[in-house]
């Protein structure tokens, strides 16, 4: 495991260090006073510091914490297909990505609650940048997706990394979650990157096929009826295409924060089946890589759950009469959040991100 010390989590070992470096953070009485609202800051401080282990961690200070930002800053959480997975098997969860966070972490709350062994987390990497968010992250069975500056670095960055994920896998029968592409869906538009399957097969000595096989691939659609980030994304998103774009000083740390504590309104999570051998296998011609890729996206958009906001937005860019599927109120809000943008064109961004899981179900 030596080989994989510059990637890998934190081990139950280095648990109680973490957690007493974790401690001397100075937001940590904000933090605690969020999580336990009745409980004295020496009584919160005392339970952090008795964590003893990975899963004690997140089976209650971590899942106290995505308690109450559900119970906070959602309207509902619904969730679905629990019951696809069998205990004591591990899977590759390929996500949708929209929150830098939350996507992963809703998932090991449900993972808390049925009883199982939570999943490891695949993260860039760039969310590490402060010591105690490392120490937080890596706590919680974060996997770091390294950067690197060459072509070649890079490769070798990303075989190192399938190793990981096949030994994890493969011989230690963990679980693994990972963003269907690099970076969130700005756009609203989930599509799987067929680089990132290919990643998966690098470092394993199988054929690439029965490498994806025996990961036994889930997809995983998450669905928020309010994104806290939507007006942040249309304006990267307008500023990339014009290509004037460059990400501020400690921008991923205030995405996350603003994902945490933005109201969000209905969120769903949606755990599909684990795809079978025969949907992998590609038909005569067709790359492999593109051919699980488009299947994966089937699975997702097919389990995605449409909220009023996709159907507003898909009615005012096509200039729709209003539908059954959302109030006036949902459009009205949806108008005067497009409107608070500067430009039209990030005024366009916003409702086509909306909109986009509507054109993916057609």
């Amino acid at each position: 495991m030596d080989i994989f010390d510059d990637i890998r989590p934190y081990t139950d070992t280095e648990i109680p260090e973490a957690m007493k470096r974790i401690a001397r953070w100075d937001l940590l009485p904000q933090i605690l006073k969020f999580i336990y609202p009745n409980m004295s800051t020496a009584e919160g401080y005392s339970r952090l510091r008795s964590l003893s282990s990975v899963s004690q961690l997140q089976s209650t200070f971590m899942d106290d914490a995505i308690c109450r930002i559900i119970e906070e800053t959602t309207s509902s959480f619904t969730h679905s297909g629990l019951s696809h997975l069998r205990r004591g098997k591990a899977y590759l969860f390929v996500s949708n990505h929209r929150d830098i966070t939350l996507d992963a972490f809703l998932l090991q709350h449900l993972l808390v609650h049925h009883g199982g062994n939570t999943s490891h987390i695949v993260f860039g990497e760039n969310l590490l940048a402060n010591p105690v968010i490392e120490d937080l992250f890596r706590s919680n069975k974060l996997i770091r997706m390294k950067r690197s500056d060459t072509p070649r670095a890079f490769y070798e960055s990303l075989h190192h990394l399938s190793q990981y994920l096949n030994h994890l896998i493969a011989d230690m029968h963990q679980s693994v979650w990972i963003a269907q592409k690099n970076g969130r869906a700005k756009d609203g538009r989930d599509t799987t990157a067929p680089a990132m399957l290919k990643m998966l097969t690098l470092g394993s000595t199988q054929p690439p096929l029965q490498t994806l096989e025996a990961m036994h691939i889930v997809p995983v659609s998450v669905s928020y009826e309010w994104d806290p980030c939507d007006s942040r994304k249309a304006a990267e998103l307008a500023k990339s295409q014009n290509g004037t774009y460059h990400k501020s000083e400690n921008e991923d740390l205030k995405s996350v924060i603003t994902g945490i504590i933005g109201p969000k309104g209905h969120v769903h999570l949606a755990i599909g089946q684990p795809l079978k051998a025969h949907e992998l296998q590609p038909p005569a011609g067709v790359d492999l890589f593109e051919h699980v890729a488009a299947t994966i996206d089937r699975h997702i958009h097919s389990n995605y759950r449409l909220m009023p906001t996709n159907h507003a937005a898909h009615d005012l860019i096509g200039n729709r009469p209003p539908s059954r599927h959302y109030t006036r109120q949902t459009l009205d809000q949806l108008k005067t959040r497009a409107d608070s943008l500067p430009s039209p064109e990030m005024r366009r961004l916003l409702l086509e991100a909306y909109a986009a899981p509507v054109d993916a179900r057609r």
